[in-house]
């Protein structure tokens, strides 16, 4: 299952606490997926397509609590590769009552009307904030954050809801700002899309919509990667020192084998021969490894001024060739 339908299934799981929460989830879900038909001021062909099999269950308990039993159906509707859609139908009778319970309908001289203006009503506290969010991210919410098999994720961090509906999206981003999460919204060809891109903001949208076991494992995988990143950077650290190290070595003993061929290594003035030989002996040590073998005390940078004389040294003779 993805991280996605893993988030949805926790939402789905922990219920709504109220009455309050219960209608600004339909809410949210109505506006953000419902298909709907409106003839002689009544609502026909009311349903949802989602590829949540476990949607239904959470519709039909809220449909029965606040309306009546068996108002709520469910089919089998198309497949799209391997993954099956399902169609979650309402009686005409109850969409009717929901949509306009919810704001989404109002009635304007007897007839059915869509409502220009949302009913803040719904979300006028936190549970309807969460009920509300929650029930928009199930209608048209999506994550791209990919978790493998070892907890890792295998893509960025990033969550955002698709609709064509911009007053929807822009009244989500005002509740996420309410929370100071910085949703960003666009459009992408025929439809507005409102998103969240880094970790920790993600992590606050999970949070709002009460999904705290989602948040623990995103939190988790979050410092994996950061300790990660840091056990890279310090490998990647090392490698090119040690390549640097092994360069270096090279040079000196080739510029040893130059004085040694044509000078001979006793030959050279006493300091110079202590760190030929010691190089000789230790080909793919550091300067700082090669200090700890020295027989006289000394610095790092007269090491290496030492080893730069065999160098130049080495350099006038192949001059002079």
């Amino acid at each position: 299952m993805s991280f996605s339908k893993e988030v949805k299934k926790e939402i789905l799981n922990n219920g709504f606490k109220s009455e309050k929460s219960s209608l600004a989830f339909l809410c949210g879900l109505a506006s953000s997926s419902a298909e709907y038909k409106i003839q002689d001021d009544n609502v026909c062909d009311f349903y949802f397509s989602t590829d949540l099999s476990f949607l239904f269950e959470t519709i039909n308990n809220l449909i029965s609590s606040r309306y009546i039993s068996d108002a709520v159906t469910m089919d089998e509707n198309f497949k799209i590769g391997q993954t099956q859609y399902y169609k979650i139908e309402i009686k005409k009778d109850i969409a009717k009552q929901l949509l306009l319970d919810t704001k989404i309908l109002i009635e304007n001289n007897g007839k059915l009307i869509t409502s220009e203006n949302f009913d803040y009503n719904i979300i006028e506290n936190e549970d309807g904030l969460k009920g509300f969010t929650s029930g928009v991210f199930l209608g048209c919410g999506t994550s791209s954050i990919r978790i493998d098999e070892n907890g890792r994720t295998t893509t960025g961090y990033h969550i955002e809801f698709s609709s064509k509906n911009y007053s929807l999206l822009h009244e989500i981003s005002n509740i996420m700002a309410q929370f100071d999460i910085l949703a960003k919204l666009t459009k992408r060809k025929n439809l507005y899309v409102l998103y969240v891109k880094d970790a920790e903001e993600v992590s606050n949208v999970l949070a709002l919509m009460g999904a705290s076991d989602a948040v623990l494992k995103l939190q988790n995988e979050i410092v994996t990667r950061q300790v990660r990143n840091k056990v890279n950077r310090q490998n990647n650290c090392y490698v090119s020192n040690y390549s640097k190290t092994l360069n270096a070595s090279f040079n000196q003993l080739e510029a040893i084998k130059v004085l040694d061929e044509n000078v001979g290594l006793y030959n050279l003035p006493e300091d110079i021969q202590e760190v030929a030989l010691l190089r000789l002996a230790n080909t793919e040590e550091s300067l700082e490894e090669l200090l700890k073998l020295t027989k006289h005390p000394m610095t790092k940078s007269a090491l290496n001024h030492r080893f730069q004389k065999i160098l130049k040294l080495a350099k006038k003779i192949k001059g002079n060739k």
